[in-house]
């Protein structure tokens, strides 16, 4: 009964999920669209006239990250893990693949480009991309090395950077139909803004730390206490 539970409070989950997910993936397959068409820079402050190579990340970015919001949800599938686990090794091999791409195409771009927000957005952007490629290759490289703690741990925090985008958007609907946007400005300036800089990915990189180390500690209590 606890098995059937389990399956279906995931099943819904991922239902919700996907149904939020679809303006999101909407948006990104629109800018796509944008980005190669003749007059991208005409239709979006992302491209620019002449500068194939920060229009190209842009383009990778965006194609990867939204692929990567798409899949990585069904990685954590505890039954695609244990029943189909070639499955799960090869669709792993592509997700930190797409993370790597991701993360490179973003940090490519910022520095040629920056963002609308200016320094600060800059900087936390490229942050973000710099732990997501990180994470990404730990992922890697904790599976290379067989270790099982260490490959769940940095999974975990793959999966919510892998989410970051999405996150990044579902705070701003979120706060716009709660208080109207305030404290935010067309220009990325206002104080919300400036939070919502490092709020998509920061905070829950810290609870993911807090977790992994509770789930650690007591890992070692048990050993301690049943030698």
């Amino acid at each position: 009964m606890r098995i059937r539970h389990t399956g279906l409070a995931t099943g819904v989950w991922l239902a919700v999920f996907y149904l939020t997910l679809l303006p999101f993936v909407a948006h990104g397959v629109g800018m796509i669209g944008i980005g190669l068409s003749e007059d991208a820079a005409q239709q979006s402050y992302l491209f620019a006239d002449d500068q194939f190579v920060g229009n190209a990340a842009m383009l990778v970015h965006i194609l990867a990250g939204t692929l990567l919001v798409v899949l990585v949800p069904l990685q954590l599938l505890k039954g695609l893990r244990l029943e189909y686990n070639r499955l799960h090794r090869a669709m792993g091999t592509g997700l930190v693949a797409l993370a790597l791409i991701t993360g490179l195409a973003g940090m490519t771009y910022i520095p040629l480009r920056g963002t609308i927000g200016g320094p600060v957005m800059s900087a936390a952007f490229f942050l973000y991309g710099l732990c997501l490629f990180t994470a990404a290759l730990m992922v890697a490289r904790m599976a290379l090395a067989r270790d099982r703690a260490g490959h769940w741990a940095w999974g975990l925090r793959l999966f919510w950077l892998a989410l970051g985008s999405w996150l990044y958007r579902l705070h701003y609907t979120l706060w716009y139909l709660l208080t109207g946007g305030l404290g935010s400005e067309p220009d990325f300036s206002g104080p919300f803004d400036l939070v919502q800089n490092f709020a998509f990915f920061v905070p829950y990189l810290l609870v993911v730390q807090v977790w992994v180390s509770n789930r650690r500690n007591a890992h070692h209590g048990t050993l301690a206490t049943n030698p």
